[in-house]
């Protein structure tokens, strides 16, 4: 039961991430404040250009596409329909995101961490950690956390993907 938890924590966060229906850009425009430590510039490019991917992916409502951006270690643990099953089941307010700001890079040993910050529909701000692997040229989501939550805080749509 404990593992069965811990995969849907991580199916939720992943895909919590991945839901937006504000992104019609693939690409992140110049408004997208990103900062870096110790990531290149085409690290956070490939990296925002990965994210933002999967982000279009579920405001197109494409789950297989979602679940194809995560990594092969956490598909190996983690089936497509219980991948879909925590999404539509479990964190169904969390596919109602109104937009979202790739922000700071780290490195880590065999990727990278991204702070993503989303907003709802009901004003609901989530700042997530996004960890992706890179693995022999191959790219994925490996994890992502939730790392605060606030309501109701005011958003700027100007600066943010829309």
């Amino acid at each position: 039961m404990a593992l069965s938890l811990l995969i849907s924590a991580r199916l939720l966060i992943a895909i919590s991430l991945g839901v937006t229906r504000c992104s019609t850009n693939p690409e992140p425009d110049d408004e997208t404040r990103l900062e870096a430590t110790g990531c290149s510039q085409e690290e956070i490019s490939a990296g925002s250009a990965w994210i933002t991917g999967q982000f279009n992916a579920f405001g197109n409502s494409e789950i297989k596409a979602t679940y194809g951006f995560a990594s092969e270690q956490f598909r190996s643990g983690a089936s497509l329909e219980e991948f879909a099953s925590v999404v539509s089941g479990q964190y169904s307010a969390l596919l109602n995101l109104g937009s979202y700001e790739i922000g700071r890079c780290d490195l880590i040993e065999g990727g990278f961490v991204f702070q993503v910050d989303l907003v709802d529909d009901q004003r609901q701000n989530f700042t997530m950690q996004y960890v992706l692997s890179s693995i022999a040229g191959q790219r994925g989501v490996d994890d992502a956390t939730i790392a605060e939550k606030a309501k109701d805080l005011r958003f700027d749509s100007a600066t943010r993907n829309s």
